[in-house]
């Protein structure tokens, strides 16, 4: 007996749920009145403006007391005000949890260490840029060093959590240490650099103890202040 086939035609879902790793900074709410916490996030973002305007960051809200969950919600309007994007929150305490939630914040799943070795996050491998870095790009090494192998243009942004290394001109701005890593440097071959910080300390070309003149340079926080030098 002959059967007719059926064909069963199968339409994909315009939904799609998956997983992936995305790297989003982690900003640490201290028990501050919102004034204060507003100065002290102003300074932070004065050092590369664009690099923070709508960034997604997880507020991380363990450090506040039960006390303070009346001020949740103001808290998190403050971190918008300041142009910064809060993607989700990392909390502790139950009354601080449901407020979070009650301000339209998802809970973020904190990365366990499965090591056991401490408290260091481990960094990536470092981010290597074959091609010249055009005016008007923005390269972000997240969670490790960032290598250019050629030329970095006026306006463009080099930004890395570790070290960033320049072999050819460096034009642009550059901030290493985004994640307040005050050990990260910044080097050079040709240093024309408009703006450079590690850790939050920057320093404008103008600002430059001497112009590096396209002078193989580095650039590292000695005691407590940021520092242009020659590379020996």
């Amino acid at each position: 007996m002959l059967h007719e086939s059926t064909e069963v035609r199968t339409v994909a879902s315009p939904i799609r749920l998956r997983r992936r790793g995305y790297s989003l900074l982690t900003l640490e709410i201290a028990d501050l009145p919102p004034i204060e916490l507003a100065r002290i996030l102003a300074e932070k973002i004065e050092c590369s403006p664009g690099f923070f305007w709508q960034l997604p960051v997880i507020l991380d809200l363990s450090a506040l007391p039960a006390q303070a969950t009346s001020k949740v919600g103001v808290v998190i309007e403050t971190v918008r005000s300041m142009g910064l994007a809060p993607a989700g929150f990392l909390a502790q305490r139950p009354d601080i949890r449901k407020a979070a939630l009650a301000a339209g914040l998802g809970s973020a799943a904190e990365d366990t260490d499965t090591d056991g070795g401490g408290d260091d996050v481990p960094r990536r491998p470092a981010l290597i840029v074959n091609e010249p870095v055009r005016s008007g790009q923005r390269i972000y090494a997240a969670g490790a060093d960032l290598v250019v192998l050629r030329s970095v243009s006026a306006g463009a942004e080099l930004l890395a959590d570790g070290c960033i290394h320049v072999y050819g001109a460096l034009r642009g701005s550059a901030f290493a240490g985004v994640s307040d890593d005050p050990l990260a440097r910044i080097f050079a071959k040709n240093m024309y650099a408009e703006k450079v910080a590690i850790a939050g300390l920057f320093l404008n070309a103008k600002e430059y103890p001497e112009d590096p003149a396209g002078r193989p340079s580095q650039v590292q926080i000695t005691d407590g202040m940021l520092r242009l030098e020659p590379l020996p």
